[in-house]
């Protein structure tokens, strides 16, 4: 199933890839979750790999979006020419910013991507008529607001046609509203309240991060529909951490 057509159920789940290996990625994806998000901005990957983990992600039917580092053409070029699903941007803070990463992402007559036929995005030998208006179609934008003044443009953000998820970053959000790493204060919490609103009366996926199937129900209740489950290195890490405290009990 196309991320698109997952887009349209009630919620969707994924988590946030750290763990630079295939192996990790095809076993999330074997879990059933609807979507990894490979962090370049983070991570330590190179394009080889981000393919591979691409190909491990789309052998189990999930799908797979590349966070970039930055609203850089050469990145978002590289990161779409692997196959991903959809991509993700950090720190948008504007309008401006929207339009030129739909410029980067888009084939013409929409935005302005370069085309190579012989990477797996182009089918290695060519593509049939219609293509381009496929990928276009096909192709999932998500932006990052984490910042006060990404806050203050999220309503003329999320009137954008081409941009399909807005995601709420509470850990940058928290330092920018000076509660730094605190997710939990009533501040992170309102913000959330209130940009979930906007999000969806833009008709816009909203996003942002649970650390619990709990707390994933009751975001789902507030009108969260992207749900990502913490991070798959945190989620290895703390699961033996918590068996070895609890047989030394």
């Amino acid at each position: 199933m196309k991320l698109k057509d997952k887009l349209a159920n009630q919620f969707i789940l994924g988590t946030w890839s750290e763990i630079p290996t295939p192996y990790a990625s095809n076993i999330v994806a074997k879990a059933k979750m609807d979507f990894q998000i490979i962090d370049m901005e983070h991570g330590v990957f190179d394009f080889e790999l981000v393919q591979n983990m691409i190909f491990a992600i789309k052998a189990e039917e999930s799908a797979a979006i590349v966070r970039v580092p930055s609203i850089d053409e050469s990145y978002i070029l590289r990161a779409l020419d692997t196959g991903a699903d959809g991509i993700i941007f950090p720190q948008v803070e504007s309008l401006d910013d929207v339009e030129k990463i739909v410029e980067y992402s888009k084939y013409p007559p929409i935005g302005n991507k370069g085309f190579n036929p012989y990477v797996y995005t182009g089918g290695y030998n060519g593509v049939e008529k219609g293509f381009f208006e496929e990928r276009n179609n096909d192709l999932t934008i998500g932006v990052i607001i984490e910042t006060k003044k990404g806050l203050e443009n999220l309503e003329e953000i999320a009137k954008n046609k081409h941009v399909d998820i807005i995601y709420i970053g509470q850990y940058d959000l928290s330092v920018s509203l000076g509660v730094a790493g605190d997710v939990n204060n009533k501040l992170v919490l309102d913000i959330l309240k209130q940009a979930v609103a906007v999000i969806n009366a833009n008709k816009k996926l909203a996003g942002c991060m649970v650390h619990s199937a709990q707390e994933a129900k009751l975001l789902i209740e507030q009108g969260f529909r992207f749900i990502v489950y913490k991070v798959d290195a945190a989620l290895l890490y703390q699961s033996y951490n918590d068996f070895r405290k609890e047989v030394a009990k």
